[in-house]
């Protein structure tokens, strides 16, 4: 153990039924042999008994931060402040320069500081001495300040970059040791957040899947009413307002299609609405959060996945649909084009334009001989280029070379 690269993997919230591939990755990281403390902000976001075997299995040794009694993290701060107090107070301006003066981003940078607190604490309990956060990077740049440890952070997609001044993307990125990207294209928006100096920080190393688990469904034919899946969370940027009027269009050209939505969030309402006010409500299943199980039954149950995005990073569940030879359609945004070659292993849309992505939907609909040769050329793209297995193998190369290298207590 003691010969182990050291790595406290900082996650938002952990287990969470949308971020999968962060728990595998974490296992797979341990297998290379890295020593992995996990911490999460939130507690998992399901009750126990409806986490998988393996999501209780990190559950349990998963640090939380959030749940840590008020009077017990009040004492850590009080702890902290006694044995550093000019480490602790110059943490703390940090925090309060970063909420740049404004009084409802000061409440949450002082959270964040708190929380901060009981990162460095518990990494110096464990002999950890970087931090690498997902959904997290304010925290683990917060404790970084604070104690005499390092970090790291990764961009996953839109979230992180939608809004790189309000989030402080290039104070984040100057005061980390690396900056990982999961895309190409997210490397090159961080490449316009920050100064020219700290290039070098950003590296690409992109995420994957278990190849292992997801895999073709024999004799997958269309049936006489096409069955579409679309995953992902109900908000405004997800567009599946925009798939509903393909469905419609569709629908009104005599194509008895039938749209499966799986996911939540607060466009619920506003879907089911729209469905109605364009009579195809007989034609969309609301599947709601569906853990990985359903998930993979889902995919086993589906024609065409389809992915309306207006804004996307690189998404988990296109490479999953890919791997199991269905045909997916999604646009040509951000990470995406990485993923998929138009025409080849997928379709893509121009992002917005409805009639794009019907007529890419009606394509495909009407030659089970293309949908065939894409969803054999899709599994074989994801296979190639984004297995976690291998995937990861090179992130743990990359991450003994680089904190060993820097002389980072292992």
């Amino acid at each position: 153990m003691a010969n182990k690269t050291r790595l406290f993997y900082l996650v938002g919230q952990f287990p969470a039924i949308n971020h999968g591939y962060l728990l595998a990755e974490a296992r797979h990281l341990r297998q290379l042999g890295v020593d992995v403390w996990l911490a999460s902000v939130s507690p998992p976001d399901r009750p126990l008994a409806q986490l998988s075997p393996a999501e209780r299995e990190e559950a349990a040794r998963t640090y939380y931060i959030k749940s840590v009694p008020a009077l017990r993290a009040a004492l850590a701060h009080l702890g902290e402040f006694l044995r550093h107090p000019l480490r602790y107070l110059r943490g703390l301006i940090f925090a309060l320069r970063l909420s740049g003066g404004d009084p409802g981003r000061v409440l949450y940078h002082l959270a964040y500081f708190a929380e901060a607190i009981l990162v460095g604490r518990r990494m110096r309990e464990n002999g950890v001495s970087h931090v690498m956060a997902n959904f997290s990077a304010t925290i683990a740049l917060i404790a970084a300040r604070t104690f005499p440890v390092t970090m790291s952070f990764t961009v996953h997609g839109f979230g992180e970059l939608q809004d790189p001044v309000g989030t402080r993307l290039a104070e984040r990125t100057a005061g980390a040791f690396f900056v990982r990207s999961v895309s190409r294209y997210g490397r090159g928006q961080l490449m316009l957040s920050c100064d020219r100096s700290l290039w070098s920080k950003l590296l690409y190393f992109p995420l994957g899947i278990d190849v292992l688990e997801f895999v073709p469904w024999p004799d997958r034919c269309i049936g006489l009413q096409p069955r579409l899946l679309c995953v992902g969370r109900l908000a405004p940027e997800k567009g599946q307002g925009l798939l509903l009027e393909a469905i419609a269009t569709l629908r009104e050209e005599g194509c008895p299609v039938h749209l499966r939505l799986a996911g939540d969030g607060p466009d619920r309402g506003w879907l089911e609405n729209r469905a109605v006010e364009l009579g195809i409500s007989s034609s969309v299943d609301f599947a709601g959060w569906t853990d990985p199980t359903r998930l993979r039954a889902l995919y086993a149950q589906t024609d065409l996945f389809v992915l309306p995005s207006l804004a996307e990073g690189i998404p988990i569940v296109l490479m999953e649909a890919m791997a199991m030879q269905i045909p997916c359609v999604a646009p040509r945004i951000a990470g995406i084009p990485e993923l998929i070659d138009d025409g080849v292993d997928g379709m893509l849309f121009a992002v917005a334009d409805v009639e794009d992505l019907t007529r890419k939907i009606r394509t495909l609909l009407k030659s089970p001989e293309l949908c065939a040769q894409i969803g054999r050329q899709a599994r074989a793209r994801v296979v190639r280029d984004y297995d976690m297995a291998r995937n990861t193998q090179r992130f743990a190369a990359m991450l003994v070379e680089k904190l060993d290298g820097a002389g980072l207590p292992k």
